[in-house]
């Protein structure tokens, strides 16, 4: 009878080992699955807060970018305000950051010289002489390409093209190729846009405004509302010339409000009918930056690189 007994008890200790060995197994194999699920998810631990932290970063640039521009200031000085305003940011966030045991970064590696050309106060779209068909700046390409207009200005025309109604045009360099985009009024409540490609073929956004309306050429918006029709800019070879044509017509205006653009080209060698301290304007602003961000903790080391050009199309 004991050896019965020891062989049974044997058997108990046997079962009981094989039934914890099968549940750490299944603890195991549950532990790796959920580890493979959070891996799909995100890039290691602590990684978040690196984007994070180069979200902030961004964020930060490009409303400084939008800002920089000043009457009277050389490119140089620019810089070193953006520089300082980055260093200034990074020392503030790296302080921050140090409660979770992280060390942090940005650093600006390079900027791109620009000219912001605008007017800002409601008048025509002549340029400082009074020439209703002038060069806004030529050779470039454009970020942030906004008009704030009065609704009433604006040709009453079903035929906009017909008609002559005033326009922006974008003719590639090198080529006869001219896109035009002609702001107009259709009925009594709206603004239209009406685009003409190089080969001839037009077509128009219409939306329902108020007195003003806010024509985002580079977002391809009127009034906030999509104007699918003014997004061409992918179909543009760089650089383009642009011009406004026919902002007076027969003594009348065609067009008046405000308007603002950012090109990439140095003021010093931008052709453009607009001239500091007059109205329209042409200052000295930087068009883009190229800035490094780095993160540093015990999990996690990351370093990016991303470029800012606010309003910049498809951006």
């Amino acid at each position: 009878m004991a050896d019965v007994d020891d062989r049974g008890q044997l058997m108990l200790v046997g079962a009981l080992t094989l039934a914890v060995m099968f549940v750490a197994l299944a603890v195991l194999l549950n532990a790796a699955i959920y580890t493979g699920n959070v891996a799909t998810r995100d890039a290691g631990p602590g990684t978040g807060e690196a984007i994070e932290y180069e979200g902030e970063a961004t964020a930060m640039s490009r409303a400084v970018l939008e800002s920089i521009h000043e009457s009277g200031s050389e490119y140089a000085a620019l810089n070193e305000e953006f520089n300082r305003t980055v260093e200034g940011w990074s020392g503030a966030a790296g302080t921050h950051v140090t409660v979770a045991l992280a060390d942090t970064e940005l650093a600006e590696i390079d900027t791109t010289r620009g000219t912001r050309i605008s007017q800002s106060t409601d008048r025509n779209f002549t340029d400082t002489e009074g020439n209703p068909n002038w060069i806004v700046a030529d050779d470039t390409q454009s970020r942030a390409f906004r008009m704030n207009v009065t609704r009433e200005s604006l040709v009453s025309s079903d035929t906009p093209i017909d008609d002559g109604a005033f326009r922006v045009t974008f003719t590639e360099s090198g080529d006869d190729d001219v896109w035009k985009v002609y702001l107009h009024q259709e009925g009594t409540d709206d603004v239209s846009v009406t685009v003409l490609d190089p080969d001839g073929n037009d077509d128009t956004c219409t939306v329902e405004t108020g007195e003003r309306a806010v024509i985002d050429i580079t977002a391809g918006t009127v009034d906030g509302e999509p104007c699918p029709e003014m997004r061409f800019f992918g179909n543009l070879s760089e650089p383009y010339t642009i011009r406004y044509v026919d902002a007076v017509d027969g003594g009348d205006d065609q067009v008046e409000g405000t308007y603002s653009v950012v090109v990439d080209r140095p003021r010093d060698s931008l052709d453009t009918g607009a001239r500091e301290g007059d109205q329209p304007s042409a200052v000295r602003t930087l068009y883009s930056a190229e800035l490094r961000v780095t993160y540093r903790s015990a999990n996690v080391y990351y370093q990016s690189e991303f470029r800012v050009a606010p309003g910049e199309p498809d951006a």
